[in-house]
């Protein structure tokens, strides 16, 4: 199939988080596929053009916008394999240092600068004469292109045939405007209205996707059930469900080249499901790293954003709890986010600096020692879409503890001693004591050698690549192009 994977950040060029690993991941897997792919983003000043031997292609775009034109160039590279790779360059709207904000301050033209994207991409999928037969987009920055392309574009020659798919990554970022961006759009005020665009007497672009896209897809089947509710969907939660027709949910995959103990030059002893002698090895290395004493103690692990998301004020009122009544336990983590999270868990390691490891910032070695040296990592958000360090983590022989939401609820089988099967441990509400009780529960399951190697080797066995999303994306490619 011909198909343009369109997003506001892809990894290796732009990434702010888990989208621009999708946005690298699911391209790449389905050219291996056999499909032709073409990857459109934003030309970003952290885009270096020499670096990724980018060519200038095509005539001086021209994209439609408010009462005007403006100009862009598009940029080409091949450096993802097999991935024809297109930069839109307009140095007004992206020549800035961040993607979507600075030092926190999203800008204040964002709505300007992603209308522009979604209608300078088709205007480069006419010139370039591509002719799609997938118009892949992704989040509220690419919402708008759905709309366009039944608006503006309803009866092009180039892109008739075309059918749009938006992936919905996380509720949570809508694009939301006043009604003045309907100028920026070119459309009518007939579109602003509770059944289009219109949100609460606003423009909501990520609504504009939901209604105008053929298909919606979330990044996990449980997911998409999820923002079908008030908790998860907040006050899109109506829409999804009236559109639930066109919904799915499909999990990510994991990109098992750069997450492999057997092959993973992170972390200081490899290792593998037949051979764990390397992991009780980064074990006692991740403990000397944050100081910590005892070799025989369960250690658990956290890599995370401190934010109201992850539920990592939930974790902490836990471990206040935990650290008090079990001895043997410790507990390390690595992120960055709320200081009142960050003076919590400082308060609770003075008190037990030889059981608790923190670590501010990201540290990307420290993230692979975390993940092959811990015997648990936990996971307690509040909502996953989909969640990769749950998968990474059974990849490394080591235990995830999780909130039954989203992706973490798709991937995690709950343990059950006496048969023997599952991967993991799962809790339902998302409160310190129902987590306290897991904890507890799995630190049981630690003393049994016998059960606990089990454990491990279920863990290992389990393997979601990104062809395996990519064959799920291809089913529904088909599905979709055949209705007309």
């Amino acid at each position: 199939m011909n198909i343009v994977f369109i997003t506001s950040e892809a990894y290796p060029f732009a990434k702010t988080g888990g989208l621009a690993d999708y946005s690298y991941s699911l391209p790449k897997a389905l050219a291996k596929r056999g499909h032709t792919v073409h990857l459109f983003l934003p030309r970003y000043y952290c885009v270096d053009k020499q670096k990724f031997d980018c060519t200038l292609i095509g005539k001086p775009l021209a994209v439609p916008i408010g009462s005007g034109i403006r100009w862009s160039g598009i940029y080409y590279t091949s450096y993802l394999e097999g991935v024809h790779t297109y930069f839109i360059e307009h140095d007004d709207y992206y020549g800035r240092y961040g993607l979507y904000d600075y030092n926190g301050v999203s800008y204040n033209d964002n709505a300007e600068r992603f209308i522009y994207f979604c209608r300078a991409c088709i205007e480069a999928i006419k010139q370039l004469a591509i002719v799609p037969e997938i118009i892949h987009c992704n989040d509220w920055q690419t919402a708008c292109i759905p709309l366009f392309l039944n608006t503006h574009y309803a009866n092009d020659y180039v892109l008739k045939k075309a059918k749009s798919i938006l992936t919905i990554h996380n509720v949570g970022y809508q694009g939301v405007f006043g009604k003045e961006v309907l100028g920026l759009m070119q459309l009518s005020e007939e579109l602003f209205n509770p059944e289009n665009i219109e949100f609460f007497g606003n423009v909501n672009l990520l609504k504009a996707g939901l209604v105008n896209a053929d298909n919606l897809v979330t990044v996990s089947k449980k997911y998409a059930q999820e923002i079908q509710e008030t908790e998860y969907g907040y006050d899109l939660a109506p829409i999804f469900k009236k559109y639930n027709q066109k919904l799915s949910g499909i999990l990510n995959g994991v990109d098992y080249e750069h997450w492999n103990p057997e092959t993973d030059d992170f972390i200081p002893y490899k290792y593998s499901i037949h051979n764990l002698t390397g992991k009780r090895k980064c074990k006692k290395a991740l403990k000397n790293f944050y100081g910590l004493k005892n070799e025989n103690v369960p250690i658990i692990g956290c890599i995370s954003r401190l934010t109201y998301q992850k539920g990592i004020d939930i974790l902490i009122n836990t471990l206040d709890w935990l650290f008090f009544d079990e001895k043997e336990v410790q507990f390390v983590i690595v992120g960055s986010g709320e200081q009142w999270i960050v003076d919590r868990f400082e308060a609770l390691r003075a008190m037990f600096p030889d059981r608790i490891g923190v670590w501010w910032g990201y540290n990307e070695k420290l993230a692979h020692l975390i993940e092959a040296g811990s015997d648990f990592y936990v996971m307690p958000s509040r909502y996953e879409p989909s969640g990769l360090n749950q998968m990474y983590s059974l990849a490394y022989g080591t235990i995830p503890i999780v909130r039954a939401t989203g992706g973490l609820d798709d991937s995690i089988e709950q343990f059950d001693e006496k048969l023997k099967t599952g991967n993991g441990f799962k809790y339902k509400n998302n409160d310190s004591a129902e987590l306290y009780t897991t904890i507890r529960h799995a630190l049981r399951v630690y003393k049994n050698k016998v059960i606990m190697n089990k454990l491990i080797n279920n863990a290992m066995l389990f393997k979601r690549s990104w062809d395996d999303t990519a064959k799920e994306y291809e089913e529904l490619y088909n599905t979709i192009s055949q209705n007309n």
